[in-house]
């Protein structure tokens, strides 16, 4: 199969289930696995979505719970467990959700484990020279990034732009925004985008190319896991979050391409 098809198969397979469901396998995006005394439920950001797996499948394998994943955008994640409240655990893009969920009483307790840091991303040999955020905003120049209200990428991508002044000076160039962050990674690679504002961890293993956003200028954050009070499994919650946490959760991260908490480079961000 080519590239490009392979593409459009795996566009397709985003748009229909929302990149939700288990680690394995999809479950409806509109409901939540039922926890049982053997699995735990984890509401994950869609960008965590292959170290996740990995850790699911080790933590599994050493302990027996399974544990069952569904995948989103963060602010999706936070409504759906809102409306739902249950649930095991909720490892978002950034911990502003954390802080979110905590304030509306859904937070027992969370750890800081990696950052998010936001990069461009561009097509092999970088044909539109793009070098800068600000040339994101030239004519001609066709952006993807996430949808400003929906995930943790999106409304970062739309605070940097603001921050560094380019937010209106865009918006004739942005062609889609995308509902999950790695859509985004799929609409560069079929070249219906010419750059995309994504998380720099998911061009670890990608044909694209990674243009790095100055740290005075770009948007890094914090990534927490935090268990949910209403965890019919608590005890079985926190241990789950604090594998994520440890030097051992860290380092499958770290072979991810994410930057594990803490770093001197970035700090508390």
């Amino acid at each position: 199969m080519g590239i490009a098809a392979l593409c459009v198969v795996l566009l397709a397979a985003c748009m229909i289930c929302g990149c939700t469901g288990e680690a394995t396998t999809g479950t409806p995006a509109a409901e939540a696995p039922a926890a049982s005394e053997e699995s735990l439920v984890v509401f994950c950001g869609a960008g965590l979505r292959e170290p996740m797996d990995e850790i699911a499948q080790v933590y599994q394998d050493r302990t027996g719970t399974g544990i069952r994943y569904t995948y989103g955008g963060s602010a999706q994640l936070l409504s759906q467990i809102e409306l739902l409240q249950e649930g095991d655990a909720y490892m978002p893009g950034a911990k502003s959700y954390i802080d979110s969920a905590e304030s509306k009483g859904f937070i027992a307790g969370s750890s800081p484990c990696i950052y998010h840091v936001l990069a461009i991303a561009v097509g092999p040999g970088n044909p539109k020279n793009i070098t800068t955020l600000e040339d994101l905003t030239k004519d001609g120049v066709r952006v993807a990034i996430g949808e400003p209200t929906g995930p943790a990428v999106g409304k970062a991508a739309k605070k940097m732009l603001e921050t560094a002044g380019y937010w209106e000076d865009i918006q004739d160039n942005i062609v889609v925004k995308s509902g999950t962050v790695n859509e985004l990674l799929v609409y560069t690679s079929m070249d219906q985008a010419d750059a995309a504002i994504i998380w720099e961890d998911l061009l670890d293993n990608s044909d694209l190319e990674q243009v790095d956003i100055p740290i005075e200028e770009g948007f890094i954050k914090v990534v927490p896991i935090g268990t949910l009070t209403f965890s019919e499994n608590p005890d079985e919650a926190q241990a789950f979050a604090d594998f994520v946490a440890s030097d051992e959760g860290l380092a499958i991260f770290e072979k991810h391409g994410f930057e594990i908490y803490p770093s001197a480079k970035y700090g508390d961000a």
